[in-house]
């Protein structure tokens, strides 16, 4: 059961991102293609690799590219999404639907943060 709630967190932090428009910045140092590589849920860090084997599933490869247009798209298997950002150093502001979720930009990675049924997820994402 924990395995299956941690994939569907997984989920439904992805299914966030879906919508278009946005202001935006080339030069940013968010602006590229990211891939996942860590997740912090439950007061645990794994790699990719180690929440897919621990929730035994394949498909846990979550992707985001952020365009210096001022939009981004993500990808979680087969699900897929479009949103708007925004980036005041060193905050990431990713925006869709109404709805918004905030990270840090540092040291080259970002940290996207998130609450749910009180408890806290991050996932950390490197280009």
């Amino acid at each position: 059961m924990k395995k299956l709630l941690s994939v569907l967190m997984l989920a439904v932090m992805m299914m966030a991102f879906v919508g278009c428009g946005g202001k935006g910045d080339s030069d940013a140092p968010v602006v590229g293609d990211w891939k996942l590589a860590t997740i912090e849920a439950m007061g645990q860090t794994m790699t990719v690799d180690e929440f897919a084997e621990l929730s035994g599933s394949d498909d846990v490869k979550m992707e985001m590219s952020i365009k210096g247009d001022g939009k981004f798209s993500a990808s979680l298997g087969d699900i897929s999404g479009e949103g708007t950002w925004e980036y005041k150093e060193p905050t990431l502001t990713l925006s869709s639907d109404g709805e918004s979720m905030t990270g840090e930009y540092k040291d080259g990675k970002i940290t996207l943060q998130m609450e749910e049924a009180g408890q806290s997820y991050s996932m950390t994402f490197e280009k």
